[in-house]
């Protein structure tokens, strides 16, 4: 069975922007790790499948849960918490349970959330014997907040809008490699192609054939880097209808060619 490298336990909680080409590879942490995405798009692979996370976005990577994360815009900025099991035993900080919380949910939009995480990341950076203390009095009130949005009513509150994000995200993912129109996949939702596109618009913050462009050029990197497949195989697989339309597409996103990025990464390993 394939082993991920475990990286041990830390308390740290931090700010950051990336805005390089950026690619780290499966691995899991003692400790939980919160990402809250603040601009930019990234593909995460979990055991409870792939994603694509961007703005407003919640990360839930929980001990020992192997992940890998792959940049896909130019710019990716992120507040990260990294804290034991032990800090949340101890200061009674009720953090929902994965059935309610899933690896990548969309939290409502404001700056409810925001505002928290920011006192967070300052009380650690100025940290003193309090700091502990001040952190867990924050999350808290983060994963209270939380809570409540999750259980919310679905008619009467937009923080039902993670499990709706999802259920698209599921939709499209399935669909990456296939030639299915928009109107095809909205009407296995059962919607209009206009309120489809609404949707995913609202809810993942692009357009559907957007979203399924990134999700394909993000397995194409993949591919390119971890199989022998030639770039018209890659191609077909998938599903565009001539290789240059794949060349297009892939330096569109990246900058760089197919063969170009295949080349830098035997280069790098």
């Amino acid at each position: 069975m394939l082993q991920h490298p475990v990286l041990r336990s830390e308390f740290t909680m931090y700010a950051s922007v990336s805005q390089t080409e950026w690619h780290c590879a499966p691995h899991a942490h003692e400790c939980f790790e919160l990402l809250y995405v603040l601009e930019g798009r990234c593909q995460i692979k979990a055991p409870t499948g792939d994603y694509i996370a961007q703005a407003n976005d919640l990360i839930v990577f929980r001990p020992y849960q192997w992940h890998e994360e792959t940049q896909l815009t130019r710019t990716y900025a992120v507040v990260c918490l990294r804290f034991p099991r032990e800090f949340l035993a101890e200061y009674r900080i009720p953090l929902p349970e994965p059935t309610l919380l899933p690896t990548v949910v969309t939290l409502p939009r404001g700056d409810a959330f925001r505002a928290i995480l920011d006192r967070i990341v300052a009380e650690y950076a100025q940290r003193d014997s309090y700091s502990e203390a001040m952190i867990a009095a924050y999350m808290l009130q983060f994963a209270v907040l939380l809570r409540r949005c999750l259980k919310q009513n679905d008619s009467d509150t937009i923080a039902t809008l993670p499990l709706q994000a999802t259920d698209l995200r599921r939709v499209l993912d399935q669909h990456v490699s296939s030639t299915a129109s928009i109107r095809d996949l909205a009407q296995q939702v059962h919607m209009s192609e206009s309120h489809f596109s609404h949707q995913v618009k609202a809810l993942l913050g692009v357009a559907p054939k957007t979203y399924v462009r990134e999700q394909r050029i993000a397995r194409a990197r993949e591919l390119l880097h971890s199989t022998a497949l030639s770039i018209e195989e890659i191609a077909a697989l998938l599903g565009y209808d001539a290789p240059t339309s794949f060349f297009r597409a892939f330096k569109r996103v990246t900058g760089i060619t197919p063969g170009a990025f295949r080349h830098r990464h035997a280069t790098r390993a």
